[in-house]
């Protein structure tokens, strides 16, 4: 009985954690407006591209390097685009296995995506006071990655490039 107890204690505690990440990815998502409008984009092709990128930007972390990872598969929400359109927020957590380096981890991520062509990266510190890069293409998607060194983990959020799609968002829809 106390192996049930604490095995479902851990995952409350797991499910509280992807919560509150869930949630800070809608907030963050609302602080950030993609200008661009992707190249003939549609929601199902802005999504994969999105979730795509972040599994790009977290292959640096070795298998044996990873503790868990939980990625979106839908957001409760689009947001619109001060240019017109929407946008795709989604979020991406790997906490990283003991004796992991997630602050070397940030660095080649760092070194790796400001040479890649399109894609420019900048240095930040989160409101968390924990080192973050922002990882932002031509065409308008973008990835803050934080390193949170009380959990070893790196939390990627993102949004992807504005897209066209017929009507508006409904409440309570899974995009």
């Amino acid at each position: 009985m106390g192996a049930k107890n604490e095995f479902s204690k851990a995952a409350s505690g797991l499910l509280a954690t992807f919560s509150i990440i869930s949630l800070a990815a809608a907030l963050a998502a609302c602080a950030i407006v993609p200008e661009k409008m992707g190249p003939a984009m549609d929601l199902s092709t802005a999504k994969e591209s999105t979730r795509s990128q972040q599994q790009e930007l977290m292959s640096v972390v070795p298998s044996g390097g990873v503790s868990s990872t939980v990625q979106s598969e839908t957001s409760g929400a689009l947001f619109e685009c001060e240019t017109g359109g929407y946008y795709w927020p989604g979020n991406m957590d790997v906490v990283l296995s003991d004796g992991t380096d997630g602050q070397a981890l940030l660095e080649q991520i760092r070194t790796g995506w400001s040479a890649k062509s399109g894609w420019t990266v900048q240095d930040k510190t989160s409101v968390n006071g924990n080192p973050e890069l922002i990882v932002l293409s031509e065409e308008g998607f973008r990835h803050s990655i934080e390193f949170s060194p009380d959990r070893n983990a790196l939390n990627v959020l993102s949004s992807s490039a504005c897209f066209q799609m017929a009507g508006t968002p409904e409440p309570g829809e899974d995009y």
